[in-house]
């Protein structure tokens, strides 16, 4: 190898290195020991309750180590122009307390960022250097209108909600993506969610929200019985539904009093839940306590009940968990019942039905109305912008330390990092029809959003919770596939219901990639597995930590060594061909991979690279290279 590679390739290795060591893992707690319960059961109801992991420090540890390898720099007490009521509320916080901050990103680290963030993509080089040429003070703001609506923002999105729903059905996916690209009211959404009747689940998308749930509700794969119901357990498919609304609508953990009170588990982690008692999550599950579902045969000889075929609707005799009629009653996942049958009411409120009101359509109205409802999803929205939520976990609300006039007793404190800030969100969410349009577009407009990685001079750990510095995350699964296949100009080719389709976003589940027998597809899947990808059948993995896997990965996977190469249909191959000079091939590998002009001491590392090793072989080099740095592997 020559001098000049030997030197870049030993770098690039240091910075993964550097990115992977530097964030020290968290231990988690040993799970309390409660034998009457399935294990298994017992740590997904407690495990985030318990958890030792501390997302934002991960976060902030991650950043330190990288920042120095990204083009960020510099660091400034000086005031920011405050856009909007997000910038009020960031700076203003940080001048009162004296707070240092991070300065604006230039365009370059913003256009990647902004990019990433609204579609999982990166611009084409073209498009860099438009941006970076154009002297409009307002094309930031124009960016971010021109990408919020687009086919690659509603993929990116409802990919994404589909991984917090845990749906893999097509067309629940396709459902997704029509209402984030239109914007539909999210009120709307989840009333849509929560009220499917129908005789063929695959005839109505939303209906497919209940298949995630039924794996903990099933006693055995297939079974014989004529009527198709003592396979299933009713009663605690609607306990896994109720949590599962819990988590996602109102950022709650309430596997744990779904099975016992609250007091003596939850005290010292979440005064709320300390407060809960099981009797309560039955109430809220009471509003589901009419459903049936029924599965179908499919064969003479058996039946399987999630099999998208299934039958729903409201002819159940209630949520009694003394006799659930022709399902089985006895609580298999979680302690056993009490033997009565309760009414809905509303966990937060106690509000039940109308008279003569269809439950679900009841809960429909009421959860959306709660503010709690819109908190939850801002928050969400907040994280996957900003890396940090303003509560962490997003399904860890705490609803007894929101409000700064009605504090908590010592030693608590207020959980969200910016309690005004989450508010006047939710307010602005909820009085604006809950576009979640305008939720991305009022956070990504902000200068908050827009400071830089870079902060020079000592960084502590008290400045976390004033997101004073825009924080590095790692790439999600299909991020990471879908611009190393971009950058390299080597889309997948994936046959999707009859069409092809170029990106892992475009598919309705990450399983389509296990499919088939394209061998590049399966590396990818296995690629996005190194990312924390799942197949959905529990909750994200929502982490802020480098791995050794993932470095292994990117320097020695298929999905990245093909698409380096100076054969075949790969932009290498493609620059090689073009006639361009030494210095236009090296640009353009800059602009397609990191969405900047090179530096002129890059130019001339990379100069040396092609002078040394070849051509063909220099320039494979640099695009490997820029693969593996950390400003590429990173949404910074």
């Amino acid at each position: 190898m020559k001098p000049a590679n030997l030197v870049l390739t030993i770098t690039m290795v240091s910075c993964l290195t550097l990115v992977v060591t530097a964030q020290r893992p968290q231990q988690e707690q040993p799970q309390p020991s409660q034998p009457q319960m399935n294990q298994d059961r017992l740590e997904a109801a407690h495990g985030q309750l318990y958890s030792s992991q501390d997302k934002a420090k991960e976060a902030s540890r991650l950043t330190q180590a990288v920042a120095p390898a990204l083009p960020g720099t510099g660091s400034s007490y000086a005031p920011i122009a405050r856009k909007n009521f997000v910038d009020e509320f960031i700076f203003g916080k940080m001048e009162r307390d004296n707070i240092p901050h991070a300065p604006l990103a230039g365009d370059a680290e913003f256009l990647r960022r902004a990019y990433l963030d609204a579609t999982g993509l990166l611009p084409a080089p073209d498009e860099v250097r438009s941006f970076l040429g154009d002297s409009d003070p307002n094309k930031r703001d124009k960016l971010i209108d021109s990408l919020i609506g687009t086919e690659a923002f509603a993929d990116q999105w409802a990919y994404h909600y589909g991984e917090l729903f845990r749906t893999d059905d097509a067309s629940f996916h396709l459902w997704t993506k029509e209402w984030i690209k239109v914007d539909r009211p999210y009120n709307e959404v989840f009333y849509d969610i929560v009220t499917p009747v129908t005789k063929n689940a695959k005839g109505l998308p939303t209906a497919q929200y209940y298949d995630p749930t039924a794996y903990v509700s099933n006693r055995c794969v297939i079974w014989t019985d004529a009527d198709h119901l003592k396979g299933f357990n009713r009663l605690d498919w609607i306990d896994e539904i109720t949590s599962d609304i819990g988590r996602v609508f109102l950022g709650l953990t309430m596997d744990c009093f779904s099975c016992h009170n609250g007091a003596g588990h939850a005290d010292s982690v979440n005064l709320f839940l300390a407060s809960r008692k099981r009797t309560d999550f039955w109430q809220q599950a009471a509003f589901f306590g009419k459903m049936r579902p029924i599965g179908t045969s499919t064969d003479s000889a058996g039946a399987q009940f999630q099999n998208g075929q299934s039958l729903f609707d409201d002819l159940a005799p209630g949520y009694n968990t003394g006799d659930d009629g022709n399902y089985v009653t006895a609580a298999e996942n979680r302690f056993p019942r009490d033997g009565r049958t309760y009414s809905p009411a509303f966990l937060l409120t106690g509000e039940q039905p109308k008279p003569g009101e269809n439950p679900r359509k009841a809960l429909g109205r009421i959860l959306p109305a709660h503010i709690q409802f819109a908190r939850a999803t801002v928050n969400i929205i907040w994280q996957k912008l900003m890396v940090i939520g303003l509560v962490e976990p997003y399904d860890g609300f705490d609803l007894k330390r929101l409000d700064p006039k009605n504090p908590p007793p010592a030693p608590w404190t207020i959980q969200p990092t910016n309690p005004e800030l989450l508010e006047a969100l939710a307010e602005d969410f909820r009085g604006n029809n809950f576009s979640i349009h305008r939720v991305i577009k009022t956070i990504m407009k902000s200068n908050a959003y827009q400071l830089s990685t870079g902060f020079e001079g000592e960084w502590k750990d008290a400045y976390i919770p004033y997101h004073a510095r825009r924080f590095a995350r790692i790439l999600t699964g299909p991020e990471a596939v879908d611009i190393m296949a971009q950058a390299t100009d080597a889309p997948f080719s994936v046959q999707h219901y009859g069409e092809p389709r170029a990106y892992v976003k475009q598919l309705t589940n990450p399983k389509n990639m296990k499919g088939g027998n394209v061998a590049d597809n399966k590396d990818a899947y296995a690629f996005m597995q190194a990312y924390y990808q799942s197949e959905r059948a529990l909750p994200p993995v929502d982490k802020s930590m480098a791995s050794p896997v993932q470095a292994m990965m990117m320097m020695s996977s298929p999905v990245v060594t093909k698409r380096v190469g100076a054969q075949g249909k790969t932009r290498v191959a493609n620059l090689l061909k073009s006639g361009k000079s030494d210095d236009e091939i090296i640009e353009e590998l800059y602009l397609s991979s990191l969405s900047r002009f090179p530096a002129a001491a890059e130019v001339e590392v990379a100069r040396r690279l092609i002078a040394e090793g070849g051509r063909p072989s220099g320039v494979e080099t640099i695009q490997w290279a820029l693969l593996n740095s950390p400003e590429f592997l990173l949404n910074h």
